[in-house]
């Protein structure tokens, strides 16, 4: 495997979950006050499929948005404004969390609407047919989202109309807290979309190295013959589902689940791989976190103190309570 290809998408990885460790830490000092759903332990989906796009290609995706906003290539100075509720964010402070836009990046959108987003990528897949482009729209969905009436009838459109759309379902076996197998009667993705014609493949959606390779196969087949295709990733969500907390025990996940997919954490597993593997790598990995760490601290600190900045400024311009000596 190539040895800056394996950096890039430990960067990619690394720079991902810290922000979202971060987005932990200020959320629960309420210095983000919106719901927030974090995709920690789940990076090895967003970057492997979206490492091998082109900036041309389009992406829309859920609720659990910010990997794919990052992965992306969006800007993560515009990203965190959005969150701090500022008017230079990528939404320009109305979308939040789950509404993250940039068409510079070609993130096209995401939404809270479980399954919404997936009949708007079966449209985008038209018009970039119309075009006469070879470019693809990746849409995410979870496993949750498969459960919804859209999600077939988009699949049932897509392969009707030939059009280049790249379904990926990121399966972490729960909507929520509820297991995937007490709401389906039949849990097989990939055996579902073949139904209709849609060529699919499974893969490990924590080895991040399968992702992308599996994923840049496909986006070529997609370019050339401009028929969809599905990938279902098999990942993990270690966090809760929304907010900084966990939702393990006490009747809701089992933690006989945590302690069984801790080691597979994707960012673990290609960390150990590029200790063995590249010459220096523990030194290349200890760069690439000093540099994101840094990174990231600027980002935050620059939208608190906008956010302090306007917070004092319409304190000033609040009109004052009467003196009462004066009524």
């Amino acid at each position: 495997m190539d040895r800056d290809l394996m950096l890039m998408l430990y960067q990619r990885m690394f720079r991902i979950r810290n922000v979202e460790e971060r987005i932990k830490h200020e959320y629960q000092h309420r210095n983000i006050r919106m719901a927030v759903h974090l995709s920690i332990g789940q990076e090895a989906v967003a970057v492997g499929v979206l490492a091998p796009t082109r900036t041309t290609d389009c992406c829309l995706s859920t609720h659990r948005c910010h990997a794919h906003y990052l992965g992306k290539q969006g800007d993560l100075q515009r990203m965190i404004d959005e969150l701090y509720s500022l008017d230079t964010g990528c939404s320009h402070g109305y979308g939040g969390s789950m509404h993250l836009f940039d068409k510079q990046a070609g993130m096209w959108g995401s939404g809270a609407i479980v399954g919404g987003s997936v009949p708007m990528a079966v449209g985008m897949g038209l018009a970039l047919k119309q075009a006469q482009t070879d470019n693809v729209c990746i849409s995410f969905v979870g496993d949750g989202g498969v459960d919804e009436g859209a999600f077939f009838e988009s699949l049932n459109l897509a392969a009707l109309l030939n059009v280049p759309v790249l379904f990926i379902v990121e399966n972490n076996g729960y909507s929520t807290i509820t297991s995937q197998r007490l709401r389906q009667a039949a849990v097989d993705v990939v055996a579902k979309a073949r139904s209709f014609g849609v060529d699919s493949v499974s893969v490990d959606g924590n080895n991040v190295l399968e992702v992308y390779e599996t994923c840049q196969r496909v986006l070529e087949s997609i370019r050339r013959d401009q028929r969809p295709r599905l990938i279902e990733a098999v990942t993990f969500r270690l966090c809760a589902h929304v907010g900084p907390g966990s939702d393990f025990g006490g009747g809701r996940r089992p933690e006989e689940e945590l302690e069984r997919w801790t080691p597979r954490d994707p960012l673990r597993l290609l960390a150990q791989r590029i200790e063995h593997e590249v010459s220096e790598g523990v030194q290349h990995l200890h760069e690439i976190q000093e540099q994101v760490l840094a990174e990231i601290d600027r980002v935050f600190e620059t939208a608190k103190r906008h956010f302090n900045e306007i917070n004092e400024r319409e304190k000033l311009e609040a009109p004052r309570p009467p003196d009462p000596s004066r009524v």
